[in-house]
C-alpha cells in the first residue's frame, strides 16, 4: 500500500544531487534581497522567531483531511544555514536528507556569513515558466519587535492601501508573456510600477499600493493577463478559489498570529505543459491537485513519473518572521478577513469569466 504524505511542494530529488551551490533567486516577486536557490532547495535570511515557528509547525503524524493543518500550506522546513553549515531539521532527515547525496557540495560553495538563513523547499522548483504573485495579508503589518519609526511608516502604508480596507495587498508580481497582448491600464501612472523584458512583466510594490477597493479585482486579474485560453483561466480561478476556501477553514481552526505573512501564488506559463490538462476538466484536476503530494514509496528517479507530477499551479503561505502560536486566543482575525476578501475577488473574477 502506498504511503502518501500531503506536503506543500513537489520535490524532485533527481536534481538535488546535481546542485552546485546556491545562486540568487531569479523568480522573486517581492520580499527582501538575499534569497538563494539550489534546485529544489530555497534559502532566505531569517530570524529566530521564524525558525521557532517552523519548528513548532511539524506535520502531524496522523492522517488529516487535505489542507486542514497549517503545515500543508507551508514550505517544507529543512533546517538552517549559517556560515556555510546546514543544520538539518530532525524531520528533514527522514523526509529529505537520505536523498540529498551531494548536500556537502551546497555547504562547500555557500559563502561564509554571520547571517542565518532558513532552508526550505523551493516553491517554484519544477515550474518551467513560473508566473508568481505575492499578496501580503493583514491590516496590522508590524508587531512590537519593530522600531517606532517603522511602525509609524507601515501603519501609514496600511491606512492608505488595501491592507487597511481589505486586509490584503499585492506586494509584487511577475508574469511570463505570451504574445504581444498589451496590459490593461488600471490606474494613472501604472506604467511606472511595471518593468518589462522580452520574457516577462514585473510589477513592483507600488503597483499594489496604488490599487483601491474599486479596482482591486482588475489588479488581481493582471496575474492572468497572458492566460490566453478562457478555459484555462476558468480552471485556474476555480482551483485557486478552492484552495483559498480550504486555507480559510484551516486558519479558522488555528490559534496563531501571523504578522506580515503572505500568500504565494504560482502558475505554470509554459503552454506545452498545459496541452494534456486542457483536454477536459477531469484531466486538469488530475494534473493539478489542490496540494502537492510526496509519495514515500515512489521512485523519484523515474523520469516519466517526474514529468507527470510537475505542478501546474500552487498556493502557499510564506514569511513567518513575525508569527507565533497563541493557544487559547482563537483564530487570527487580522489575516482571516484578508483571505475572506480575497475569496470574494476570485469569486467575482470567476463569475466574470463564466
Amino acid at each position: 500500500m502506498r504511503t502518501v504524505r500531503t506536503s506543500p511542494v513537489y520535490i524532485d530529488f533527481t536534481y538535488i544531487s546535481q546542485m552546485e551551490g546556491f545562486v540568487p533567486s531569479k523568480h522573486q516577486a517581492a520580499g527582501h534581497d538575499g534569497c538563494l536557490t539550489a534546485g529544489a532547495v530555497f534559502a532566505k535570511l531569517t530570524n529566530q522567531q521564524e525558525i521557532d515557528f517552523y519548528e513548532s509547525t511539524a506535520p502531524p503524524t496522523e492522517e488529516l483531511p487535505q489542507g486542514s493543518h497549517l503545515s500543508h500550506w507551508m514550505p517544507i522546513y529543512m533546517g538552517t544555514l549559517n556560515e556555510g553549515v546546514i543544520e538539518a531539521d530532525e524531520q528533514m532527515t527522514t523526509i529529505v536528507a537520505d536523498e540529498i547525496k551531494d548536500i556537502e557540495e551546497v555547504k562547500r560553495k555557500t559563502p561564509a556569513s554571520d547571517k542565518k538563513y532558513i532552508v526550505l523547499s523551493n516553491l517554484y522548483h519544477g515550474f518551467l515558466r513560473p508566473s508568481i504573485l505575492d499578496i501580503k495579508l493583514g491590516k496590522v503589518l508590524v508587531d512590537d519587535t519593530v522600531s517606532e519609526e517603522k511602525k509609524l511608516r507601515l501603519d501609514k502604508v496600511s491606512a492608505s492601501t488595501t491592507s487597511g480596507s481589505l486586509h490584503f495587498r499585492i506586494c509584487g508580481m511577475k508574469i511570463h508573456k505570451a504574445g504581444d497582448k498589451p496590459l490593461p491600464k488600471i490606474f494613472p501612472g501604472m506604467e511606472k510600477t511595471v518593468t518589462e523584458d522580452e520574457e516577462s512583466v514585473s510589477f513592483d510594490k507600488f503597483y499594489g499600493r496604488s490599487l483601491t477597493t474599486a479596482n482591486i479585482d482588475d489588479g488581481v486579474d493582471q496575474f492572468f493577463a497572458f492566460v490566453q485560453d478562457k478555459t484555462q483561466k476558468k480552471l485556474l480561478l476555480n482551483r485557486f478559489l478552492q484552495r483559498l476556501q480550504l486555507l480559510y477553514n484551516c486558519l479558522l481552526d488555528t490559534e496563531v498570529r501571523i504578522i506580515s505573512g503572505s500568500l504565494f501564488f504560482v502558475i505554470e506559463s509554459d503552454p506545452q505543459r498545459w496541452r494534456d490538462a486542457l483536454k477536459d476538466e477531469k484531466s486538469y484536476y488530475a494534473l493539478d491537485p489542490l496540494l502537492r503530494e510526496y509519495d514515500e514509496d515512489e521512485s523519484d528517479s523515474d523520469e516519466e513519473n517526474h514529468l507527470k507530477n510537475l505542478p501546474l499551479s500552487s498556493l502557499h503561505m510564506i514569511d513567518f518572521a513575525h508569527a507565533k502560536y497563541t493557544k487559547g486566543e482563537g483564530y487570527d482575525e487580522n489575516i482571516i478577513v484578508g483571505v475572506e476578501n480575497l475569496i470574494g475577488v476570485f469569486e467575482r473574477l470567476l463569475q466574470k469569466c463564466n
